[in-house]
């Protein structure tokens, strides 16, 4: 159980040392925002920046926590050489673009949400690069790394239900939206919004949905991994899913609040979510059954 216990000190890591990065992180985005170099990051609050640190903190301690754990390749953490990765990177980007967008449209139809005046479609690519940032590295982290080394102590599905569990509660350790006015960011403001990462869980109702639909968005992205041997096809429905999610909200405003249990204050919450993820997974299972049945007459 030693690649266990080096996962958790891993975790505990990430975040101390995410609270510690988190005020350079800001003073250093809005200094590139006063050079006009990043110009969106004068309106990004220090919770988004919070957030980043521990994602950046965590890539940076994986490396000597593999090392640690004598994995010498890829192949240790049951990841291969993928020849269809590009055209299963886009599968996944479509299946998961699509259903988002679906959902996305069914809402705007029926008042939850509206158009805003004037939509700033520019920032679409700006949501493009973080979407494609955040999949690769989480799906490294959570799917390539952590998946592995669990699956070196565990059986393949015992581990992806850990690891979904895992990456769903992480998802609910954020900072709460409120901004603190940049005056008041100093080197120890990371640690004292530490503690209010975790004022989510006292919300029975909003925990439940939200981590329903992200457990079975891992789950879902764990047996990608372990069907194709690969990451290509969980970093692209990864991204497909986040690029249309930001991208919805970049370009609306809510109108309706009251729509449990279809949909929670975000847009991830509740059964239309539910239904999303899991009409993106069977999409990409249904493309990957065709393509096993057309390889096999060529196998022969």
């Amino acid at each position: 159980m030693k690649e266990i216990r080096s996962i958790l000190l891993f975790l505990l890591g990430s975040a101390l040392l995410g609270a510690l990065l988190a005020p350079w992180l800001f003073w250093g985005g809005r200094a590139l925002a006063a050079r006009g170099l990043v110009p969106f990051l004068a309106e990004t609050d220090f919770a988004q920046f919070f957030d980043r640190a521990v994602l950046v903190a965590a890539v940076a301690l994986l490396w000597p926590t593999i090392r640690a754990l004598r994995i010498r390749s890829r192949a240790d953490l049951g990841i291969a050489p993928d020849p269809r990765g590009w055209t299963r990177l886009a599968v996944g980007f479509l299946a998961g673009a699509l259903c988002m967008g679906v959902f996305g449209a069914i809402v705007l139809q029926l008042g939850v949400y509206r158009l805003k005046a004037v939509p700033p479609w520019g920032a679409l690519a700006g949501v493009a690069v973080s979407a494609a940032t955040v999949a690769v590295l989480e799906e490294w982290l959570f799917r390539g790394a952590m998946l592995g080394l669990f699956r070196r102590a565990m059986r393949p599905w015992t581990a992806v239900f850990w690891i979904s569990a895992i990456y769903s509660i992480l998802h609910f350790v954020k900072p709460p939206r409120v901004t603190i006015p940049d005056a008041q960011i100093d080197w120890l403001t990371g640690f004292r919004v530490l503690p209010s990462c975790f004022e989510k869980f006292t919300d029975p109702a909003l925990l439940g949905a939200g981590f329903t639909t992200l457990f079975l968005l891992g789950w879902i992205l764990g047996w990608a991994t372990i069907r194709t041997r690969a990451l290509w096809l969980g970093i692209g429905l990864h991204a497909g899913l986040v690029f249309a999610k930001f991208g919805f909200s970049k370009l609306t405003k809510r109108k309706l609040h009251d729509t449990l249990p279809w949909l929670g204050d975000d847009i991830i919450v509740g059964l239309g979510a539910l239904l999303v993820v899991g009409l993106a997974g069977a999409l990409c299972w249904a493309w990957l059954h065709y393509v096993d049945r057309t390889d096999r007459p060529s196998s022969r």
